[in-house]
């Protein structure tokens, strides 16, 4: 068998710049890989929680009113039945609570409990000083540019995808 060279991997019908798009994209979801795994293995040996649980936490912290589980929901980026099952599980650990909305009997407000703000406030800290570890030698110049640049493909993404649907 003949292993593939550089110039055969990409099809000869299509743009030069497909390459480098696969590779921008296989970047993003190579660096998002790592540091997600590494965070969360930390996070769970450290703290008990997953960064889901985290994200939980920290979206709630930011709502101390609370957050009606749809809201959560679109907050976190994940279908409902996805928050319905990790609500239950972290309201029978005493990390948040689920009340009946006062105005609306078909919804759910969940807040976090004192010890899921406590849990978070460090876990949050944690957090911090595993991204500062790993990132911290990086010129903030350049973290400031890779944001930019990420906001601004993700913009573009965004108004396609709207020109798309229209």
């Amino acid at each position: 068998m003949i292993a593939p060279t550089q110039e055969s991997a990409v099809p000869p019908q299509q743009p030069a710049s497909r390459n480098l798009q696969s590779q921008t994209w296989n970047a993003v979801l190579d660096f998002h890989r790592e540091l997600f795994t590494r965070l969360n293995r930390r996070m769970i040996a450290e703290f008990g929680i997953s960064l889901t649980r985290f994200d939980v936490l920290a979206q709630l912290y930011a709502c101390p009113d609370g957050l009606t589980q749809g809201e959560l929901s679109r907050r976190l980026k994940v279908t409902g039945g996805n928050v319905s099952g990790l609500v239950r599980r972290m309201a029978a650990e005493n990390l948040i609570v689920r009340d009946t909305a006062p105005d609306d009997r078909r919804a759910v407000i969940v807040r976090a409990t004192q010890t899921g703000r406590d849990t978070f406030l460090a876990a949050r800290a944690h957090h911090d000083t595993l991204l500062h570890e790993w990132l911290g030698s990086t010129p903030d110049s350049h973290l400031t540019a890779i944001c930019a640049e990420l906001a601004d493909l993700t913009a573009r993404v965004a108004t396609q995808e709207e020109e798309h649907i229209q």
